[in-house]
C-alpha cells in the first residue's frame, strides 16, 4: 500500500481535530473544524434516521393499504429527500458563491431542526413535507461545508484530506442515525427523531458563536489548471447518479415487501448502520493512502466495479449474512465514489460552491430516481431496477478511462 508524504504527514496530525492547522488561529481553527464535521453528520442523519421507520410510519393511524400503496410510499418518501436535495443544492452553491454562504449554512440547521423533531405526531401528507424540508437543508448543509473547507485548506493533498474527513462524518452520520432513531423511540415512542433534532439544534446554536473561514480565504488561491476538463465533469457527475442510485437502489430493497423475507425495523435499523459503517471506514481508509490524488482514475474504475457486483448480485440474497456483506460492499464503493467526484468537481481547483452544489444534486438525482423506479415498479420486479443500474455501471466502468485523462501539469500541481 503506497502512502503519500503529504497524506501520511496530514494523517499524523488527524488526531482529535483531523481539520485543524495553523498557529495562533489554531483554536478556533479546530473550533469550527469538529462544528463543520458534526453538521455534515447531522445533515446526513437527518436522511437515514427516518428510512427505518417508513413502513410503520406509512401504516399508522391509516387503513389497510394493499401492498402496492404500501410499498409506493415509503420508495416515495425516501425518494422526497434526495429529490429536494436535487432541485435545491444548485441553488444554494450559486447563491453562496454571491452572498456570505455562513448565513445559508447557519439557517439550514435551524431549518433541520424543525424537519426532524415533529416526524411520529404528523399525518402523511405532512411527512412528505418535512422530509421535503430536511431534504432542501442538507442541500445546503454538505456542499458549504465542504465550501468552508475549501477557503480554509492549502494545496491540493490537504485538500484531499480535509474533503476525506468531512465525508467521512457524511457517512458517521448514516452510521449512527438508525440506532440514535431507536434509542429516541425508547424513550419517546411518538417522536423517534426527537433527540436528533436536539442534537442538530445545539449544533446550530454553537454554529452561531463560532467564526467559520470567510469567502476568499487562503484556500480561494487555488489554480484553475487544476481543474476537471467539461467532458470529465460530465462523467463524473455520471459516476456521481449511478454511485448514490445504486445504493439506493438496495437501501429501498430492504424495505420494501420482499417476496422471500420481509425484515424487521431492527434488522433495517442494523443492516443501514452497517452500511454506514462501511461507508465510514472507506472515508478512514483513503485518510490514510494517497489514491485520490495519485490514482482516482484507478480508484473510481475499481469501485464502480464493486458497485455493480453488488448490484447483480443483491436480488439474488437471501441470508442475512450474504445480504450484510453485500451492503458493506455497496457502501464501500458508493463512499468511495462520492469522495472522488466531490473532490476532482468541485474542490481539486479554486474554490465553487456552484460546483460542490452540483454534484451534491447529482448525487441526489441517483438517490430520487432509483426510490421512484422501485415505488412504479410491480411488486417482485423491484430487482429489475438494481440489475439496471448494475449495468449502467459497467458502461461507464469502460467509459471511463476513455474520457477522464489528467492533465499534464496536474502530477506538478500535487505538491502545492
Amino acid at each position: 500500500m503506497v502512502v503519500s508524504h503529504d497524506a501520511a504527514s496530514a494523517g499524523s496530525r488527524s488526531g482529535p481535530n483531523p481539520l485543524a492547522d495553523g498557529d495562533g488561529e489554531n483554536g478556533k481553527r479546530s473550533r469550527s473544524s469538529i462544528l463543520l464535521l458534526f453538521a455534515v453528520a447531522a445533515a446526513s442523519a437527518g436522511q437515514t434516521a427516518m428510512l427505518a421507520f417508513l413502513p410503520s410510519l406509512v401504516d399508522d393511524g391509516q387503513s389497510p393499504l394493499s401492498l402496492r400503496a404500501h410499498d409506493f410510499h415509503v420508495a416515495s418518501l425516501s425518494a422526497v429527500h434526495p429529490l429536494a436535495a436535487l432541485l435545491f443544492a444548485p441553488l444554494w452553491g450559486w447563491l453562496a458563491d454571491r452572498v456570505d454562504y455562513r448565513v445559508v449554512l447557519r439557517a439550514a440547521l435551524v431549518v433541520l431542526v424543525f424537519a426532524l423533531a415533529p416526524v411520529g405526531v404528523v399525518a402523511l401528507p405532512v411527512l412528505y413535507l418535512l422530509r421535503m424540508l430536511a431534504g432542501m437543508s442538507a442541500a445546503a448543509i454538505i456542499p458549504l461545508a465542504l465550501l468552508a473547507t475549501s477557503f480554509a485548506a492549502g494545496g491540493r493533498s490537504k485538500r484531499a484530506i480535509h474533503f476525506t474527513w468531512l465525508t467521512a462524518f457524511v457517512f458517521l452520520g448514516d452510521m449512527s442515525a438508525p440506532l440514535l432513531a431507536e434509542a429516541s423511540r425508547a424513550v419517546f415512542p411518538r417522536a423517534p427523531l426527537l433527540m436528533l433534532a436536539a442534537l442538530v439544534a445545539m449544533i446550530a446554536l454553537f454554529m452561531m458563536f463560532v467564526r467559520l473561514p470567510a469567502s476568499g480565504g487562503a484556500g480561494s488561491r487555488g489554480d484553475d489548471r487544476e481543474a476537471a476538463s467539461l467532458p470529465t465533469t460530465l462523467i463524473l457527475l455520471l459516476v456521481t447518479v449511478l454511485g448514490g442510485g445504486g445504493l439506493a437502489a438496495i437501501h429501498v430493497s430492504l424495505l420494501v415487501t420482499r417476496a422471500e423475507t420481509s425484515l424487521n425495523r431492527e434488522t433495517i435499523a442494523w443492516m443501514l448502520s452497517l452500511c454506514g459503517f462501511a461507508m465510514l471506514a472507506a472515508q478512514l481508509f483513503h485518510t490514510r493512502v494517497s489514491w485520490l490524488v495519485t490514482a482516482p482514475r484507478l480508484l473510481a474504475c475499481f469501485t464502480l466495479a464493486l458497485l455493480a457486483a453488488a448490484l447483480f448480485v443483491f436480488p439474488y440474497g437471501s441470508s442475512m449474512v450474504g445480504i450484510a456483506g453485500l451492503i458493506v460492499a455497496a457502501g464501500w464503493s458508493s463512499a468511495s465514489i462520492r469522495l472522488v467526484t466531490s473532490f476532482w468537481i468541485g474542490g481539486s481547483a479554486l474554490p465553487s460552491g456552484w460546483k460542490l452544489g452540483l454534484q451534491h444534486a447529482a448525487a441526489s438525482i441517483g438517490q430520487a430516481l432509483a426510490p421512484i423506479a422501485i415505488a412504479l415498479a410491480e411488486p417482485g420486479e423491484q430487482s429489475r431496477i438494481l440489475l439496471g443500474i448494475g449495468w449502467m455501471s459497467m458502461l461507464l466502468l469502460i467509459a471511463l478511462p476513455l474520457v477522464w485523462r489528467r492533465r499534464p501539469d496536474s502530477t506538478r500541481a500535487n505538491g502545492r
